[in-house]
């Protein structure tokens, strides 16, 4: 069986690589964008065997980024015709990916299926811009053309409920796993002191403002501590407004290596899984890295670990009217608390994180049968 693997982004090649991995005894062809959205040039990624031309683009908002999704998207109409495969998985946004690929699949009659791993615009920091047109336009081109898939995973069961599929059988949620295991941990609890980290790229969909104000007002009960793991936009301007509230900030740039990564975390006893209210989205890729690692979560992030933090507490979920009360649970923690948290965390990842869980969900859902 001939097997194309359709991703626009270079950020989402973590979990193309497993869907490669999982097809690996099939014909499979991995086909991506030219241009690295993480990078803002252009790339060859030695996972993709087909690489699809594309105009470049700065800005994350932008009609030049429109335009290279469109590109994208008709172009892997064209090279499916010549691909002609038995099976297409395709992980969308763009949007525009939904159409071209519904309509190939009516002519050719393809099995079908959708990876959402994102929802635009609303998972966009653009207010209540989303809900007016022409950007509607753009998510009903997506939810027009969702249906006509065989299968659809979500990587969030939250993504089903803003979608209104919830129930409806032909979606399954498949969350972001990982293949790597929990390390050997040296974390060492301080009463005197609370640190925390945070993982990832620092940018517009970070919550600055409550980060800062969180990290200010424990920082007024207990001696505080920033780790920084990564870069981003706005990295200097979190920095520099924490210096100014005199906590302290541990820069470690970028850090790609698990154990390196571990050290780190291994420093502190919290992670900051923090973005604006008005992201949609129920789970970050960064927080898989936070479970492994055994490192509980100070949350915001809405639906699927909001509930995690709420029901398994393997974390705190803050927002802006409850930061001293969450500041007042966290310092009032003994050993034996964060002991608890630590463990119940890193088995939580490895019932539902893994890369095991993430090939018996493919199967479960029917990907490879009839």
């Amino acid at each position: 069986m001939k097997v194309v693997i359709v991703c626009a982004f270079d950020t989402y090649f973590d979990r193309v690589k497993l869907l490669k991995e999982y097809y690996k005894k099939e014909d499979v062809i991995v086909s991506s964008s030219d241009f690295s959205h993480r990078k803002k040039k252009k790339i060859h990624n030695e996972i993709s065997d087909l690489d699809i031309n594309v105009k470049e683009y700065k800005k994350n908002l932008s009609i030049d980024r429109l335009i290279s999704h469109y590109q994208f998207s008709k172009s892997v109409y064209n090279e499916l015709i010549a691909i002609q495969p038995d099976l297409i998985h395709a992980l969308v946004p763009p949007n525009s990916l939904s159409k071209y690929l519904s309509l190939y699949k009516e002519k050719y009659n393809v099995k079908l299926i959708f990876d959402i791993i994102d929802l635009w615009p609303e998972t966009l920091p653009v207010g209540n811009i989303k809900n007016i047109f022409p950007i509607t336009l753009w998510k009903n081109i997506r939810d027009k053309y969702l249906e006509r898939a065989d299968i659809i995973f979500t990587e969030c069961e939250l993504f089903q409920e803003v979608l209104r599929k919830k129930g409806n059988l032909k979606y399954h949620t498949l969350y972001w796993s990982r293949k790597e295991r929990p390390l050997e941990t040296s974390y060492k609890f301080s009463k005197n002191k609370r640190s925390f980290c945070y993982l990832g790229s620092i940018n517009n969909i970070i919550d600055l403002d409550l980060i800062v104000q969180f990290l200010k007002e424990c920082n007024k009960k207990i001696d505080t501590t920033l780790h920084i793991i990564g870069n981003g936009e706005e990295k200097q301007t979190l920095i520099s407004r924490l210096s100014a509230e005199h906590i302290t900030v541990i820069d470690h740039q970028e850090v790609y290596s698990q154990i390196e990564k571990q050290k780190i975390f291994d420093q502190c006893d919290y992670a900051l899984n923090i973005m604006k209210p008005t992201v949609v989205v129920g789970l970050t890729m960064k927080s898989l890295d936070y479970m492994c690692a055994g490192i509980p979560l100070i949350n915001t992030i809405q639906g699927d670990t909001y509930k995690l933090c709420a029901q398994e507490e393997i974390g705190h979920n803050v927002n802006k009217d409850n930061i001293q009360e969450i500041i007042n649970e966290i310092i009032h923690e003994d050993e034996e608390d964060m002991s608890f948290k630590r463990e119940k965390i890193k088995s939580i990842y490895l019932e539902t994180f893994t890369d095991t869980v993430f090939f018996e969900t493919l199967d479960k859902a029917g990907v490879l049968h009839d």
